[in-house]
């Protein structure tokens, strides 16, 4: 059976626990520790004061790498490693390896080690770093992966890196389904996990249909899981197994409407899953040995939100999985990835505040956290589902009944299967608080996901279309208009392409409505969050 389980458990240390706080003084644990963060477990979360060196500057990535040092990777191109240099146990500086912007490369959002030599996936290709002199920066670089189908999209990655047990490397490119500028890919490697070869020169179309993978890990029994987000056919934030040849939902016309392979698990503690890691099975940590630990960045620009998963997983003689759900932490906000020391902590990166297609603002934003179990943190024992309707069944069919009434069943379903020009709302309950959905609908236009972007198309008659992307490709762009009718225009029709930050969604849509009906509208949308469900 899988379940979430949404009430915090007491975490106690064991024989044989990696137990840091025999390493850093209650002292300097209690100078750094971050007491907005809620943890579910005898969790120290210490915001590292990482104030010399590098600039941290919208970190993306972290990984453990050579000499036991814990390696990550600005946004902005700088790969770097964290450094204690004062002697008090907690990193402070931020020593240069490489920045990807001296071979005019942009967006490191995957980086991997193998050996000495670290692995770099970028928005136009993936390169190698390597530090040969051993003074922990890099001094050779060579082209891994070259003709990464590369528009100037912003939203563009090479992401999840991970060497598999075949000793070859997968990842994923990012979706370009609704990239109107999308470049040619006659290989359909957008939207796929590629699988290449120790020299760089076999690349494979592993598997496709995925939307936006940030995490990607590989188990005991040599299975590849990783996480997907919900839009654009998936229905819900994922939790799969990569399987050679299978399609996972997103982008079906351009994969020729295959078979969907539905995920082993939907995830609970938070929305957008990120970077993942296993816990080794001889780091205690609190008794997690062994778990898959998520970070989740949050929904959208909701910069307050953010959190800490951990799933244990048993793996079944047939192949299958039983899933269970805990929550780690609460309140880090934006959590781009995380990895487990050498010590035996974990560490997590912020990526804080980005622009709308999440790339760095001018603003210097982000910080690293660090989670160290010691007995004298008490565990939070608050609930952290998403929040429940108790509203009566009469108050549930009025809002039912305004639903379709003020024509949001236009363009918005609820079962979770059906795309139309807005987004499903299956699980909105799950993804905001009733506070937040109310300011959704108020004010649609202040944050809109990529994927619900609204573009304005004229043609060479000068003919205006309004509607969002649902699929593009070097030949023509597929756009649903008012009605959810979908439109094929072939890309010589187009004169002009524009992206809009004005919603699709009619701005006035609760106004003169009384507020009895608009708490009905409320409670009726948040009872629409169901319980996880196997393959759902």
């Amino acid at each position: 059976m899988k379940t979430f389980l949404p009430l915090a458990f007491s975490l106690v240390c064991c024989f044989g626990c990696r137990d840091t706080s025999n390493k850093l003084s209650k002292q300097i644990l209690e100078k750094y520790l971050d007491r907005n963060v809620t943890v579910f477990g005898s969790y120290a979360v210490i915001k590292l004061p990482v104030t010399t060196g590098v600039r941290i500057w919208n970190p993306v990535q972290i990984v453990r790498g050579p000499d036991n040092l814990m390696y990550a990777a600005n946004h902005t191109g700088e790969i770097y490693s964290l450094r204690d240099t004062d002697g008090d146990g907690l990193e402070d500086h931020a020593a240069l390896f490489c920045d990807v912007k001296e071979q005019g490369l942009r967006s490191p959002a995957g980086i991997a080690f193998k050996g000495r030599d670290l692995y770099v996936g970028t928005a136009q290709e993936v390169r190698v770093y390597t530090d040969t002199d051993g003074d922990l920066k890099a001094d050779e670089n060579r082209i891994f992966l070259k003709d990464i189908p590369h528009s100037e999209h912003p939203y563009e990655w090479s992401s999840a890196l991970t060497f598999g047990g075949d000793g070859q490397l997968y990842l994923v490119l990012t979706t370009d389904s609704w990239n109107a500028g999308a470049s040619p890919d006659p290989e359909g490697w957008r939207g796929s996990m590629l699988r290449i070869s120790p020299d760089g020169k076999k690349v494979e179309r592993f598997a496709t249909g995925v939307r936006s993978v940030a995490g990607m890990v590989l188990n005991e029994y040599n299975d590849l899981l990783f996480v997907d987000n919900e839009g654009g056919g998936n229905p819900t934030e994922e939790l799969n197994v990569a399987l050679q040849g299978h399609f996972y939902g997103h982008n079906p016309v351009k994969f020729g409407n295959p078979e969907v392979t539905k995920p082993i698990y939907n995830l609970q503690t938070e929305v957008a899953p990120a970077g993942m890691e296993i816990n080794s099975v001889n780091n205690d940590f609190g008794g997690t040995g062994g778990d898959l630990f998520i970070a989740f960045y949050g929904p959208g620009e909701r910069w307050n939100r953010g959190a800490i998963g951990r799933l244990k997983l048993t793996r079944l003689t047939d192949s299958t999985y039983n899933v269970t759900e805990f929550p780690v932490a609460k309140g880090i906000p934006k959590v781009s990835d995380l990895a487990f020391g050498a010590n035996g902590d974990l560490y997590v990166s912020h990526v804080g505040k980005t622009d709308y297609w999440y790339q760095p603002v001018d603003t210097v934003e982000g910080a690293f956290y660090r989670l160290i179990h010691v007995p004298w943190i008490e565990a939070a024992s608050i609930e952290v589902v998403a929040e429940r309707s108790n509203a009566s069944e009469s108050t549930l069919e009025l809002g039912k009944d305004l639903f379709a009434r003020s024509a949001c069943s236009a363009c918005h379903s609820v079962d979770g299967k059906s795309e139309l020009l807005g987004p499903d709302l299956k699980d909105i309950g799950h993804i905001y608080s009733r506070e937040e959905l109310l300011e959704e609908i108020k004010s649609p236009s202040i944050r809109i996901k990529p994927s619900m972007i609204a573009s304005k198309i004229t043609d060479m008659n000068g003919e205006v279309l309004l509607g969002r992307i649902v699929s593009s490709d070097a030949q023509r762009i597929r756009l649903m208009v008012i009605g959810n009718r979908i439109i094929d225009i072939p890309r010589s029709d187009i004169k002009k392409e524009e992206f809009t930050k004005t919603s699709l969604m009619y701005e006035g849509l609760l106004n003169g409505m009384p507020q009895n009906e608009i708490d009905a509208l409320l409670s009726y949308l948040m009872s629409l969050h169901e319980a996880n469900e196997p393959g759902g």
